[in-house]
This record gives C-alpha cells, sequence and structure tokens, in this order.
C-alpha cells in the first residue's frame, strides 16, 4: 500500500473560514442596516415635528386673516358710498 498523500493543514481550514467570513459579513451589513434604519427614523421625527410646526401656524395664520377680513368687513360697510 502506497502512503497516503499529505494534505496540507490549512486547508482543513477553508470551511472554516469561509463560514467564518459569511458570519462576520453579515454582521457588518447588520450593523450598516440598523445605522441606516436609525438614521431614518430620526429624520423622520424631525419631519413630524415639523410638520406640527407648520400646521399651527398655518391655523395661526388663518385666524389671523379672518380677523384681518372681518375688520376690512366692518370699513367698507362704514363707507358712506356704499349702500
Amino acid at each position: 500500500m502506497a502512503p497516503a498523500a499529505a494534505r496540507a493543514p490549512w486547508k482543513d481550514l477553508i470551511p472554516v473560514l469561509t463560514i467564518m467570513l459569511t458570519i462576520v459579513g453579515m454582521l457588518v451589513a447588520g450593523g450598516k442596516m440598523l445605522g441606516k434604519l436609525d438614521d431614518n427614523t430620526r429624520r423622520i421625527e424631525k419631519l413630524e415635528v415639523r410638520a406640527d410646526t407648520s400646521s399651527v401656524e398655518q391655523s395661526d395664520m388663518k385666524a389671523n386673516l379672518a380677523a384681518i377680513n372681518a375688520k376690512l368687513d366692518l370699513l367698507i360697510r362704514r363707507t358712506p358710498e356704499r349702500p
């Protein structure tokens, strides 16, 4: 019988290294995805606050415009040329 061919010891580690690199890659990709998710969540919250502020400002402007319109109506009715 011929002696078995000697294999290089590092070749036995190839499957293990492949699995480890795959797991590390998945962890890095997951971390990046979580970072983007946090960033998007923060940006959405800022937009919601801005929308709420804009809504309040619009309602204030509507109230002011209504008051101005009421005053103009009173001025127009008091003019002697108008019946």
